[in-house]
């Protein structure tokens, strides 16, 4: 078997356990295998192999592993508490005055303390957006 062989078995293995564990760290060395295949048919010998290798190791995980750390494997935070009522809608269950005057508004299942996000009246039954949250009173406005 000649060594041109053995890195491409070798970066097929290396891909294969990429694709069963949870970080990114096999592919990197996968695709220095799999470019030092073509430089071992051509000729190049053991030594010169093994610094594709490993330039090609390097290269790869410093130009493509930041790049799925950062926006594959992000971890965002969903919004908890009310803030997760952001931009949800509700319906006012009673009036909300002018100005800061609050009423009350029936967002999934639970009625809040509302206030209107222009200062403007809304009506009992009107349908509302939530824009702000402040402690246990929403800033809401009229859905269009």
């Amino acid at each position: 078997m000649q060594s041109w062989h053995l890195w491409t078995i070798a970066g097929l293995v290396m891909i294969t356990l990429e694709m069963v564990t949870p970080a990114f760290f096999f592919a990197s060395f996968s695709a220095a295998a799999l470019l030092t295949a073509p430089a071992a048919a051509l000729g190049v010998g053991l030594t010169g192999q093994l610094g594709i290798f490993a330039a090609a190791s390097v290269l790869c995980m410093a130009a493509v592993r930041p790049f799925f750390v950062s926006h594959v494997y992000s971890r965002r935070e969903p919004p908890v508490n009310a803030h997760a009522l952001l931009g949800q809608s509700g319906t006012v269950v009673d009036a909300i005055g002018r100005g800061d005057e609050p009423g009350r508004v029936k967002v999934g299942g639970e009625e809040w303390r509302a206030v209107s996000f222009s200062g403007s009246p809304i009506e009992p039954g009107t349908r509302i957006e939530i824009t702000a949250v402040s402690s246990a009173t929403l800033t809401v406005r009229p859905r269009f």
